[in-house]
């Protein structure tokens, strides 16, 4: 499974105006971009990030097929932790098992509210690492008849 991080904006330019489902940023020309897309390899969980004045970079959402989900309180970034030693860049980052699941840890504890969605999210990501079935496929389990590792 590969996990990738991508940039999608300055900040506090665009943070606020932050939703599920809007893809697209204001630069600090005052034009609205559109992010690099994502990688076609990219099947794992999707972690887009913001620059903070003074080269601070925050994770603010996290996508995993068709779900998308923005961060009520961001995550700063650690190169070594989040990102396997990786530096940022304007181009899609990806990222291995070990770090995607770091973050994605941090931002289940910084976003309790959250707690619920992100926890079903890691759940349907951890049975598509188990079975190896591409992100999106439906999985029926032998064991109890349910659909996606939930019980029938």
């Amino acid at each position: 499974m590969q996990h990738v991080m991508r940039f999608e904006g300055g900040f506090e330019r665009n943070f606020e105006a932050m939703r599920s489902g809007v893809r697209e940023y204001e630069g600090d020309d005052g034009v609205r971009h559109h992010p690099v897309p994502w990688p076609a390899e990219a099947n794992g969980v999707r972690f887009g990030f913001m620059e903070q004045r003074g080269k601070r970079f925050l994770a603010v959402r996290l996508q995993y097929d068709e779900e998308d989900i923005v961060l009520g309180h961001p995550v700063r970034l650690d190169t070594v932790r989040h990102l396997g030693g990786r530096r940022f860049s304007a181009r899609p980052i990806p990222l291995a098992d070990g770090p995607a699941g770091a973050l994605f840890a941090d931002i289940v504890d910084l976003n309790p509210e959250l707690r619920d969605q992100l926890t079903a999210l890691r759940d349907r990501v951890r049975l598509a690492l188990q079975t190896g079935a591409p992100a999106g496929q439906v999985i029926t389990t032998t064991t109890n008849g349910g659909v996606n590792g939930e019980k029938a």
